[in-house]
């Protein structure tokens, strides 16, 4: 007769496979991916420059909203005092915008995972 064979489950392989797996969706922080199809910022149209939200938010001066469009392979949305170009005055009827986008600048991409847009919870 012959000895029971006892197996055991290896938790550091599951535990490994699923840190893997949350990396590559999260595109291991080179960026963001947002579900909506524009990121919005403050913009100065005079001077076509990138402005803190707070411009917008307390409705000062040349400062406007402005959307940039997002495409799945990535748009560099440019820091505070940076050109911004490319965009428009107002968001096209039926579409959403990403707010909040970091003041440093970032590279957001429109691909559905880790972010909510409406609450500003992109970026810093």
């Amino acid at each position: 007769m012959q000895p029971a064979v006892r197996r055991r489950a290896s938790r550091s392989v599951s535990i490994g496979v699923v840190a893997a797996l949350a990396a590559t969706l999260t595109g291991c922080g080179q960026g963001t991916n947002v579900s909506e199809d524009y990121a919005q910022i403050c913009r100065d149209n005079a001077t076509e420059k990138r402005l803190p939200d707070d411009d917008c938010n307390n409705h000062g001066g040349g400062a406007h909203w402005y959307f940039l469009p997002l495409g799945s392979s990535g748009r560099n949305v440019p820091a505070v005092g940076q050109p911004a170009t490319g965009g428009t005055d107002a968001l096209p009827s039926g579409k959403t915008a990403a707010k909040g986008i970091s003041g440093d600048g970032a590279s957001v991409s429109r691909g559905g995972f880790g972010g909510s847009g409406s609450d500003g919870s992109h970026g810093g």
